[in-house]
């Protein structure tokens, strides 16, 4: 008789209470705030920034909440970790931006809803490297079988998935480094915190193209390029909406452009080509048996 198996490691049910649940709400809440009352920031957030910014910014956190939302529904460790790993990062780079742009946030002032936003904003990122720990920690400590490594992607599809990886990081790097030089140059109007927040959001996902690139097996990262097309959608929409309040004339609004075309381009190409390259989907979660073969990707049936 063979001998079974060992079943992948699943998801820690404290990962999904503390971090990939409570994260998928707020980064919800704040897709709603931010795209429904964009205008009234100065009165309702926890900053005030330019309706356009608001536009951008609600559309990442939009494509957030569905890719923590599917990562919810996952029951293996490998579908969830590069959402685990880029989310994480994108917390730890956000409660950066705000003590050094803590000037801008509405923490001695304002409404009481902005006064009330700022304190909670500033709140939950301060505790959230904490609670994050304490999951990681919890799921270090699930027991499980290693996945096998798939065979590396084809060149024609690593290529431009790393590209786009190494570009949008180092843009997001720069951003969030030079915040002030940007500024002066942004197609509409801006603050550091502006740009630092946004390049927040270029390096969380430039890491995860990054990451995606490393699993080799697109389907792993299926909820990362859900949340690439909900971003760039959601975002060139909002940049329609708020055409008015852009400087078109200049480089810098086509860039903007460009860049989530291509976050919805990459998105739906990696879904495709999902389809055609990786080893059939089998069942989710602790039950699912792992070849002995590891390594080897099976072949996709007739």
């Amino acid at each position: 008789m063979s001998r079974p198996t060992p079943s992948a490691r699943p998801v820690s049910p404290a990962l999904r209470l503390l971090v990939l649940g409570p994260l998928a709400v707020t980064a919800g809440g704040v897709f709603l705030s931010l795209t429904f009352f964009g205008g009234s920031t100065d009165g309702l957030f926890a900053w005030r920034m330019s309706p356009v910014t608001a536009a951008l910014l609600g559309a990442g956190y939009g494509g957030s909440c569905v890719m923590l939302t599917l990562a919810l529904r996952a029951r293996a460790w490998e579908k969830v970790r590069v959402a685990t790993a880029a989310s994480a990062l994108f917390m730890l780079l956000m409660l950066g931006a705000s003590l050094l742009g803590h000037r801008t946030l509405h923490l001695t002032g304002g409404s009481l809803p902005a006064f009330a936003a700022a304190w909670g904003w500033l709140g939950v990122h301060l505790a959230a490297p904490l609670v994050g720990l304490v999951a990681l920690g919890a799921q270090w400590r699930v027991a499980g079988a290693k996945p096998p490594r798939a065979p590396r992607l084809p060149w024609w599809v690593a290529a431009p998935v790393l590209s786009s990886g190494l570009t949008v990081t180092a843009t997001g790097l720069l951003l969030y480094a030079l915040p002030d030089a940007a500024a002066r140059r942004w197609p509409w109007e801006v603050r550091p915190l502006d740009v630092r927040v946004l390049g927040a959001w270029c390096l969380a996902f430039g890491v995860a193209l990054l990451l995606g690139w490393w699993e080799a097996e697109l389907r792993r990262v299926l909820g990362g390029m859900a949340a690439l097309v909900v971003t760039g959608l959601l975002g060139l929409v909002g940049l329609l909406r708020n055409g008015g309040l852009i400087d078109w004339c200049g480089p810098g609004a086509w860039l903007v452009v460009l860049l989530l075309a291509a976050f919805a381009g990459l998105g739906l190409s990696g879904a495709g080509v999902s389809w055609l390259i990786d080893p059939p989907e089998q069942a989710d979660g602790p039950e699912v048996q792992l070849q002995e073969s590891a390594g080897v990707r099976p072949a996709r049936p007739a």
